[in-house]
């Protein structure tokens, strides 16, 4: 879909224009249509943008080399289960979080992780998966799961946020 930056600073740059772009489509968006509507998964807005500062704080945690279970708030008997598994506990969790605290969350989650990303070294941001989670055998750049938990992520959650939007407003 988007070319996939090859070093650090490309990395941030696209870290930081998903983040605000992101922001720029869901900021015209009313609280209602952020906590009311939902997707055929029983899914609002608010809880799709909880499920990605769920995400960006494991990723966070991976960096630190800290349990991602133990940051997105889930035990580690789900991991094995699947991300379905994992999504459905977390949303179940944070469902009923007020709105803007939610969205402050969500602005927390990227802050911190960004700041994590900016003080490892383009070196460090290469080094496999498992260097930071030793008991994993993936070995693919840790980089990849930066990108993936960020910017791509959020291009994969935007169309269906904008579905519970436009599902809003064509029923009004």
């Amino acid at each position: 879909m988007n070319d996939l930056p090859n070093d650090k600073a490309s990395m941030i740059v696209r870290m930081e224009q998903g983040f605000t772009d992101f922001l720029a489509a869901i900021e015209p968006l009313t609280p209602e249509q952020m906590t009311v509507p939902q997707d055929a998964g029983g899914w609002t807005i608010k809880d799709h943008i909880m499920h990605l500062a769920v995400w960006m704080d494991g990723i966070t945690a991976l960096l630190n080399s800290q349990s991602r279970t133990a940051a997105m708030g889930i035990d580690d008997s789900l991991w094995d289960q699947g991300f379905e598994a994992i999504n459905a506990v977390s949303q179940q969790q944070h469902k009923d979080r007020p709105l803007d605290d939610v969205l402050n969350t969500f602005k927390a989650s990227y802050q911190t992780l960004s700041n994590r990303v900016e003080s490892l070294s383009e070196a460090e941001l290469s080094l496999p998966y498992s260097h930071y989670a030793p008991a994993s055998s993936i070995d693919d750049p840790v980089y990849s799961r930066v990108m993936g938990n960020t910017f791509d992520h959020y291009d994969e959650h935007l169309p269906w946020i904008l579905a519970i939007a436009a599902t809003d407003n064509s029923a009004e």
